[in-house]
């Protein structure tokens, strides 16, 4: 079984990087977390052990506001 993702990759005025990761993107609205990278969790090599889910939505515009609200900018 096949997972379908969208990632969009926001920024804000310091470089910091979160991504808007929305799964199901066959229904309406879809579930979606907010992550982001912890660079120094990953220089050991793991590419994905420095990524923190900061926040859960049950709608991708919820979330882009909630990005928007804190000084994120979609790249």
């Amino acid at each position: 079984m096949a997972t379908d993702l969208h990632v969009e990759v926001w920024q804000d005025e310091h470089g910091c990087l979160r991504e808007l990761v929305q799964f199901a993107l066959d229904e309406i609205g879809g579930a979606c977390i907010i992550r982001e990278r912890n660079s120094l969790d990953a220089l050991d090599g793991d590419a994905y052990e420095g990524d923190t889910v900061v926040a859960r939505f049950g709608d991708p515009e919820d979330a882009r506001d909630f990005l928007r609200d804190e000084g994120f900018d979609p790249l």
